[in-house]
């Protein structure tokens, strides 16, 4: 086969495979051939495939209706280095309810090692992965992509704090990059140290802000962590096992000076005064500030005319991270966002399930059907109201808990939000709200839409028109 011939055929199938990996494989075919081995057990393997929008990549897969198998291709022999990316190839396909064996090719060496029930590594002969192979059904119907749930990876701090707390989740790529030069700022010789770490809704921001916090803790520091907003249940169960947390309304009752670090989440909702007083401290004290934000994610008109975003990119000697890889979020709902707030957009998505639409002409069919949904099933969130009058969206949401600000950097498999008669869209496409309100209906409604990890429910009151022109959305 030709060069040209060879690259055609590996990129009609999506293989991205190096040539030194190539050798590899080689190494490996060498190793499994034998008098008893059929050509079939070469068949059925998926090459270098990467998880969408998390980026992690398997050398070799294949999947039976027994087990699944994960083979790693090694130039080297470093057995530590083996075991631990056969530890997070099991995390993640351990989300396919399946028995799975995990194991390491050095072409170094050509030695096989397998990862045992307990996680150790253990050198295998040829004979026994040729069993493994030979003995494996094959059943590969399933689009691969099928197979994996990239929401369902990465853990949450507020909404999964056991499996947070024991470590039990894994960085992307690009959050491991910015990890390792966050931390080596921290602990550099500069006498003091401020950091801004951005990113949209889905990036993981606010799991990598925790797992720096986390590590500086392991290392024997005292880091503090400020919560812009009210304390969630996850914030209870951490400040339970040992962790420094506050809201912000606490902020006075502490001297910031006497912590290792200090991570200031949510920080575009901080008021100015506040903000003046955590880096006037910090840089007395030569301490280390971690500001963990997304612009975008004000509800107030005061918070957007605070600018705190652009008050921490001025910050002399600032360092500034952002996440822009989106993890968490479904594509079909983050494109269903950004056509919903933005008629103009023209985005068209394929209607798979994940968005569902319910209409009401009445607020009383509305009120019903709300009390009907599952708490197990469903997060229903509701605009925050006022404290100083009452406003129309109360009418149909009084009996929900949970408001926008309650469930503020949290995340729900399945969120139900509310979009009455006052919501529209202006000459220019833009959805805006023409309620009399305290905070912004539209970037409430948008902070509640982006907590939904795979499932979207739109609960539409007598407005005909917005429910046309979320059909209209769909292919």
């Amino acid at each position: 086969m030709s060069l040209q011939c060879y690259e055609k055929y590996i990129a009609r199938h999506g293989v991205e495979i190096r040539p030194k990996e190539v050798e590899d494989l080689r190494s490996l075919t060498e190793q499994l051939r034998g008098a008893e081995c059929g050509g079939a057990m070469f068949d059925g393997y998926h090459v270098g495939y990467r998880i969408p929008q998390i980026g992690k990549e398997f050398d070799l897969l294949r999947f039976g209706a027994n087990y699944h198998i994960s083979l790693e291709l090694k130039a080297d022999c470093e057995v530590e280095k083996m075991r631990q990316q056969l530890c997070r190839n099991k995390y993640y396909l351990g989300y396919l309810g399946k028995e799975c064996f995990f194991v390491s090719y050095s072409s170094l060496t050509r030695q096989f090692f397998a990862l045992t029930i307990d996680d150790r590594l253990v050198e295998v002969d040829a004979g026994e992965i040729r069993r493994l192979l030979s003995s494996q059904v094959l059943a590969d119907n399933i689009p691969i992509d099928d197979r994996f749930n990239p929401s369902g990876y990465l853990v949450s701090p507020f909404n999964s704090p056991g499996k947070f707390i024991l470590g039990k989740y894994f960085l992307t790529s690009q959050q491991e990059d910015v990890r390792c030069q966050v931390l080596k700022l921290l602990g550099g010789s500069a006498p003091s140290v401020f950091i801004s770490l951005t990113g949209a809704a889905g990036t993981g921001k606010t799991l990598l802000a925790y797992d720096i916090i986390g590590e500086l803790t392991r290392s024997g520091g005292a880091p503090l962590i400020i919560h812009c907003g009210k304390l969630n249940n996850g914030h209870y169960s951490l400040i339970g096992a040992g962790w420094r947390i506050i809201s912000i309304k606490g902020m006075g009752r502490v001297d910031l000076g006497a912590y290792s670090a200090i991570l200031l989440d949510e920080a575009q909702r901080v008021r100015p005064e506040q903000f003046a007083e955590i880096v006037n401290k910090i840089s007395v004290s030569g301490g280390r500030c971690i500001f963990s934000y997304d612009h975008s994610q004000t509800l107030a008109d005061y918070e957007a005319k605070y600018d705190i975003a652009g008050l921490i990119s001025v910050i002399p000697g600032v360092s500034k991270f952002s996440l822009s890889e989106k993890i968490r979020k479904n594509r079909e709902i983050s494109r269903f966002i950004k056509s919903f707030f933005n008629a103009t957009r023209g985005l068209k998505i394929p209607d798979t399930g994940n968005i569902e639409l319910v209409y009401f002409g009445h607020s009383d069919d509305a009120i019903q059907h709300l009390a009907s949904l599952s708490g197990a099933e469903w997060k229903v969130i509701k605009f925050t109201p006022s404290q100083y009058r009452h406003e129309h969206h109360e009418t149909y949401s009084s009996q929900i808990s949970s408001t926008s600000h309650d469930v503020i950097g949290q995340e729900f498999d399945g969120v139900a939000v509310m979009v009455d008669q006052y919501f529209s869209y202006n000459d220019h496409g833009a959805l805006i709200y023409t309620g009399s309100t305290y905070y912004q209906p539209v970037k409430m409604l948008f902070q509640n839409m982006t907590r939904a990890r795979r499932r979207l429910r739109l609960i539409i009151i007598n407005n005909p028109k917005m429910l046309d022109a979320c059909m209209d959305i769909f292919q």
